[in-house]
């Protein structure tokens, strides 16, 4: 649904906890140690953020502003949604932008693709612009572009 962003309830991030134990989750579904947005690898966990796709305040304004903190929590540790980044790139760059103010420099369709689907999963309302943005990046993917993208060779 497109609709403005609305925070209907004070937005506090330690609503949207989520185990430490889920990096290792992800590093599983990403096959090592690496950041889809840049391409680089790794030597350890310790070098990396976890970073959620659709940031936690974006959803809450989105939607789950609405929700139960138990509700909260589920989102928080959607593996749909969760991704490596390096920290400057998760904390300075993209932060808590949406697609229409951040794209990774690497893996957009798949970027792309998977906001789409976690804001439709989670019910999660979506703004014109990001909406506008996310359709221009999607017009030029193939459909084999929008799946993971295969981790960078060592």
């Amino acid at each position: 649904m497109i609709a403005p962003e609305a925070r209907c309830s004070p937005y506090d991030r330690g609503d949207y906890a989520y185990p430490a134990s889920v990096e290792a989750e992800i590093v599983a579904l990403l096959g090592g140690i690496w950041s889809p947005y840049t391409g680089e690898r790794f030597a350890s966990d310790r070098e990396t953020d976890i970073e959620h796709m659709v940031a936690l305040s974006e959803a809450h304004d989105s939607g789950a502003c609405t929700w139960s903190i138990e509700r909260r929590r589920a989102f928080a540790r959607d593996l749909d949604n969760l991704t490596l980044a390096d920290p400057d790139t998760n904390r300075r760059d993209k932060g808590a932008l949406d697609a229409a103010d951040w794209l990774p420099p690497r893996s957009r369709c798949w970027f792309a693709a998977r906001v789409l689907a976690v804001r439709l999963e989670w019910m999660l309302s979506i703004d014109r612009r990001e909406a506008a943005s996310l359709e221009s990046v999607l017009s030029r993917c193939s459909a084999s572009s929008q799946r993971q993208p295969d981790p960078p060779l060592p």
